[in-house]
């Protein structure tokens, strides 16, 4: 024979559940104004972080724009030495120029 074991829940509980995670949440979004002086600490922290975000940009940019020249300068070369070819010329990479 099993046994079947029946839990007593109240409304009454329930709604005093429902009051306690209520409150707990209220409480947790009531923050406290900043003062003049923490708030221009906060500001003057936003400020250093936009700087070091645009000086990361800034080198992430700088290292991608190396990477395409390079990559360009080659195809040119690779393109030139491919126009020489076909008429018979070789190409001088410190020229420029097919001879």
């Amino acid at each position: 024979m099993s046994k079947l074991t029946h839990t007593r829940f109240s409304g009454r509980f329930a709604l005093l559940a429902s009051l306690i995670l209520g409150f707990a949440f209220i409480s947790g979004a009531n923050a406290n104004e900043l003062s003049d002086s923490e708030r221009a600490a906060v500001e003057q922290h936003f400020q250093i972080l936009d700087q070091q975000q645009e000086a990361s940009d800034n080198q992430t940019l700088d290292g991608f724009q190396a990477d395409l020249d390079s990559q360009l300068e080659q195809a040119e070369e690779e393109f030139m030495e491919g126009a020489c070819a076909e008429h018979e010329l070789t190409f001088d990479s410190d020229s420029q120029v097919c001879y």
